[in-house]
């Protein structure tokens, strides 16, 4: 920590709804001004922005980096663990009172409340710079809409918390998934209003960030979500636009991908701190042994069938991987390649443009666009070396673009998961995996046991004990 730091503590005030066992839970957010105290943090635009700051340093945690990768991935037919084990989440067969799973809730409310913090902080300062207060403000609120995303499509019906006031929030009732989505959207629509529209406010241009973009990319994906598909396509044909800012990648490679820091595909990534390397590379997909290639975390259930003959992402974004024996057991996500070391320096990317091309392409189908839903995917196969599709029946291209999200989006923030529920299509592909222990219930997690027992008016997911 710098020598003129000084460290501003949050009090999670709300531990009764998160389902923390202490009285408080502290996160520490460095300021760069010395003898601060909780009155002032909202006084200057500096300090203010530290705070805004803190937002997303608090996402630098396990959540964020691991498990919205692996456990969708696996409660999915996406992922299996090398050693070929089962566990509770490849078989949905999961404990309201599994750790991780409340760790993923617990995480999720500290970074809304942080962003209620900071919404509070800079709606009752007289003091701020207009210009800043208002981005700042957008910021918060795009962290805010983002982890409720993450939240209502992983447990359905949760609190919707947007106060610091602890007895507001520590007895709140889940709302609706209709009531969650609501504010989801309000959020997001005001900070792309008010979020700037490239990366110049942010030091050397990093793409680490909040933008105008990374706002009406969300706003695109929960639109494709909610099956508004005008919307969905226009949301992401205004990020596609802004090709001065957004290109898609050609030839990819290790050094040439769109996990590599402020890559030209890259709308929002999430560093940690100080750092060249991502914990995805480094411990959550790490490489094997690259002579015998014994190691590794996870492998991908379709090894043998996921990938067309020649396609780049098979080539660059996974690895063959071997059992203790030295077995060939299948492939394993490799797209962040480096593990602790200086070069290339990756980062965590959280929405990048593919996803975009993709939304489009799915809301084309649905609006009978068949020739621009055509080009869209063809982006997506070009890329990956693969040959234009030709597909001219709308169920086909939908079948398609699912199988492009497959193969585009492995271990990468529960993708394959979602598009599995939001279509409709969990049961039939989920059910049929003889592995898996699978109930329609399962497709939403359990409200963790620490959450339910701290609140009587936090009912448990259907198909759980509480």
């Amino acid at each position: 920590m710098k020598n003129n730091s000084i460290k501003y503590t949050y009090i999670f005030s709300f531990f009764l709804l998160i389902g923390l066992t202490s009285c408080e839970s502290l996160l520490e957010v460095d300021l760069p001004i010395n003898d601060l105290s909780s009155t002032t943090v909202y006084t200057s635009d500096a300090t203010a922005e530290a705070a805004v700051n803190g937002i997303y340093q608090s996402m630098v945690a396990s959540t964020y980096y691991s498990s919205l990768h692996t456990i969708p991935g696996q409660t999915s037919d996406e992922l299996l663990p090398v050693s070929l084990i089962e566990n509770v989440y490849t078989t949905n067969e999961i404990p309201f009172t599994d750790g991780t799973i409340g760790s993923m809730w617990t995480e999720l409310y500290k970074t809304i409340y942080n962003s209620n913090a900071v919404i509070e902080g800079i709606s009752g300062s007289k003091t701020l710079t207009e210009a800043k207060s208002t981005r700042f403000l957008a910021e918060a609120k795009f962290l805010r809409a983002f982890s409720y995303f993450y939240l209502t499509n992983l447990y359905g019906d949760v609190p919707l918390v947007l106060t610091t006031n602890v007895d507001q929030s520590a007895l709140a009732p889940r709302n609706t998934q209709a009531e969650v989505y609501n504010q989801i959207n309000l959020d997001l629509e005001e900070a792309a209003n008010n979020l700037p529209v490239n990366y110049s406010n942010y030091t050397s241009n990093q793409r680490i960030r909040a933008t105008k973009w990374a706002a009406e990319s969300l706003l695109a994906r929960v639109n494709l979500y909610l099956g508004k598909w005008t919307e969905a396509s226009t949301y992401a044909s205004d990020v596609i636009s802004q090709s001065g800012t957004y290109k898609m990648i050609n030839g990819l490679t290790a050094t040439n991908s769109p996990f590599i820091a402020d890559n030209t595909e890259a709308i929002w990534q999430i560093p940690y701190f100080n750092t060249a390397y991502t914990y995805e590379g480094g411990a959550t997909f790490p490489g094997p042994n690259p002579l015998t290639q014994i190691g590794g975390t996870f492998i991908l259930r379709k090894s043998a069938t996921l990938f067309e003959t020649g396609d780049a992402r098979k080539t660059n974004w996974t690895v063959d991987i071997k059992s203790s024996a030295g077995v060939y057991i299948g492939i394993g996500p490799r797209k962040y390649k480096n593990s602790y070391l200086t070069t290339p320096v990756e980062r965590s990317t959280v929405l990048r443009l593919a996803e975009l091309y993709l939304i489009r392409a799915e809301a084309r189908v649905k609006l009978n666009n068949i020739t621009g839903a055509q080009e869209d995917i063809n982006v997506i196969r070009n890329r990956a070396l693969l040959g234009s599709t030709t597909l001219t029946d709308p169920n086909q291209l939908l079948d398609l673009i699912a199988v492009e999200r497959e193969r585009e989006f492995f271990g990468e923030f529960g993708h394959r998961w979602f598009d599995l529920k939001r279509t409709g299509k969990a049961d039939a592909v989920l059910g049929i995996i003889s592995s898996k222990i699978w109930n329609t219930t399962d497709s939403l997690y359990p409200i963790p046991e620490t959450a339910t027992r701290s609140n009587p008016f936090l009912t448990q997911n259907e198909g759980y004990t509480k």
